[in-house]
C-alpha cells in the first residue's frame, strides 16, 4: 500500500487533513467542516462557539461542556446557540472535553470525522487558553499596581470585573465580603469559564486589605527597628561616657544599662533586617499623581475631624524612580503624621519639587517642629519618633532617597520626602 493510500484509509476528509496544528484556525477550521457539516451546524472550542458556515463567535452559555452525546432539548442554555440545534457531540482528548458539535439532525458524526477534528480542536484549545492565561496575568500585574498605588477596592474591583468579566456589582458593595461564588450570577447570564474562575478569585486576593496591611506593617517595623537602634546606641554612648567619670557601685549599675541598650539594639537591629524590603524593583512614577491619590486617602481618614483641611499645591513634576505603593503610603503615613501634631486643628499643605538628582514632595503643617535631640522637649521627640514618620523614613533608605525634617520659616514644620529622579539607569 502506498503513502496516499494509507493516508485516505486513516484519515478520509481531505479537506481536514490538509490542516497544519501549527497554523489552523477557528475560521480555517470551520471552513473546513463545511464540506461534511450541515452549515447551522455549531462547533465549540472551549468557551467561545463558532457557526460552521461563517460568522461570529459567541460566548459559550453552558460549563461544564456535557461529557456524552445528548439531546440538546435536555440542555436548554445550548439551544441559545442555534435555533435548528438537536444534539450535541463532544470531543473529548486525554479524558477532556475540550469542545464539540452542535447538530442539526440527530443522526450521529462518523467516528473518523471526530477522530480527525479532534487533534485540531486540541491544539486551538491549548493555544487560546494560553494566551488567556497570559492576558490574565498581565491584568492581574496591572490590579495589584494600581491598589497598592491607593486605589480604592471596591471601586477598582467594580470596574475590573465589568469590563473583564462582564459581572457587575454596586461599588458600594462591601468588597472584603465579596467572593467568586458571589459574583458568579451577577449581571452575567453565563455561568464563568474556570480561567474566568480562577482570575476572579486571584484579583480578590492580590486586593485582600490584609496586603496592603501587611505592607504598613513591614515598611512600620523595619523603620521603628532603625529608629529604636539609634536611641539605644545615645543610651549606650552614654553609659559609656558615664563610666569614665563614677566608682564603686554606679559602675555596676551602667554596665547593666549598657548591656541592656547592647541586646535592645541587637534585637533591633534583627527585626530591621528581617522587616525590610530585600529588593524593590524600581519603575517610572509619578509622584504628582500619587500625592493626590494619597491626599483623597487621607481626606477619608480625617472625615471626623472637621477642624483639619488638606491644601495640594501640586505642579507637573518629572518622573521618579520608585515603588508606587510604597509612596502612596510613606504619603499617607505623613498626612497623618501632620494631622496628629495638630490637635487643635490646622491646615496641611501638600505640595512638591524637583532638581538635578531628586524629586521631592513636601508636607507642611503649623505644629511644632521634631527634634531628635535628647535634650529637647518631651513633645518634639515624640514627635519625630512616631511610627508613621518611622514608614516615611523607611520608604526613603529603600529608594535611596531623603526623608528631611525642617523647621518652616513661616512658622511650623516642613517635612520632605526626597525620591531621585528616573533615568534609563534606574531600569
Amino acid at each position: 500500500m502506498t503513502h496516499d493510500a494509507h493516508s485516505s484509509v486513516a484519515e478520509p476528509y481531505p479537506a481536514l487533513s490538509r490542516l497544519s496544528p501549527l497554523t489552523v484556525t477557528e475560521r480555517v477550521l470551520c471552513c473546513a467542516l463545511a464540506e461534511y457539516l450541515p452549515p447551522t451546524t455549531w462547533l465549540v472550542i472551549g468557551p467561545t462557539a463558532w457557526p460552521v458556515a461563517g460568522g461570529a463567535a459567541r460566548p459559550t452559555p453552558i460549563w461544564p461542556l456535557p461529557p456524552s452525546r445528548m439531546a440538546v432539548a435536555d440542555m436548554p442554555a445550548l439551544c441559545k446557540l442555534g435555533e435548528w440545534a438537536v444534539y450535541w457531540e463532544p470531543l473529548t482528548v486525554r479524558g477532556c472535553v475540550i469542545g464539540g458539535l452542535l447538530l442539526p439532525v440527530a443522526s450521529p458524526v462518523a467516528p473518523a470525522l471526530l477522530a480527525q477534528l479532534a487533534p485540531l480542536v486540541d491544539v486551538i484549545y491549548t493555544r487560546r487558553m494560553a494566551a488567556r492565561q497570559t492576558i490574565w496575568q498581565r491584568m492581574l500585574l496591572q490590579i495589584k499596581e494600581r491598589y497598592t498605588a491607593g486605589e480604592e477596592r471596591s471601586a477598582l474591583l467594580a470596574e475590573v470585573f465589568r469590563a473583564c468579566l462582564g459581572l457587575s456589582f454596586q461599588p458600594a458593595t462591601e468588597a472584603q465580603a465579596l467572593t467568586v461564588a458571589a459574583l458568579s450570577g451577577v449581571g452575567r447570564a453565563r455561568p464563568l469559564w474556570p480561567d474566568e474562575t480562577a482570575f476572579a478569585e486571584l484579583v480578590l486576593a492580590v486586593t485582600h486589605p490584609a496586603i496592603k496591611q501587611a505592607q504598613v506593617l513591614g515598611l512600620a517595623a523595619a523603620g521603628i527597628a532603625h529608629d529604636i537602634n539609634n536611641l539605644l546606641t545615645v543610651i549606650l554612648g552614654r553609659a559609656q561616657l558615664l563610666e569614665l567619670d563614677v566608682v564603686g557601685e554606679q559602675i555596676a549599675d551602667l554596665q547593666m544599662i549598657e548591656s541592656a541598650a547592647e541586646v535592645g539594639a541587637n534585637g533591633a537591629r534583627r527585626l530591621q533586617r528581617f522587616a525590610q524590603f530585600e529588593q524593590v524593583q524600581m519603575q517610572p512614577v509619578e509622584l504628582a499623581a500619587i500625592v493626590r491619590s494619597a491626599v483623597a486617602l487621607a481626606e477619608r481618614e480625617l472625615a471626623k475631624r472637621d477642624t483639619i483641611s488638606l491644601v495640594a499645591e501640586l505642579a507637573d513634576l518629572p518622573l521618579a524612580a520608585g515603588h508606587a505603593g510604597l509612596l502612596h503610603t510613606a504619603l499617607v503615613s505623613l498626612i497623618m503624621a501632620a494631622a496628629q501634631a495638630m490637635p487643635n486643628g490646622g491646615v496641611v499643605r501638600v505640595s512638591g519639587g524637583a532638581d538635578e538628582r531628586y524629586v521631592w514632595i513636601e508636607v507642611a503643617d503649623p505644629g511644632p517642629p521634631p527634634n531628635t535631640d535628647l535634650h529637647s522637649a518631651a513633645a518634639q521627640t515624640q514627635r519625630a519618633h512616631t511610627i508613621e514618620l518611622a514608614i516615611a523614613r523607611q520608604t526613603a533608605r529603600v529608594h535611596h532617597g531623603h526623608l528631611r525634617v525642617m523647621a518652616d520659616p513661616a512658622g511650623g514644620t516642613i517635612i520632605q520626602l526626597q525620591i531621585p529622579r528616573f533615568s534609563e539607569r534606574n531600569e
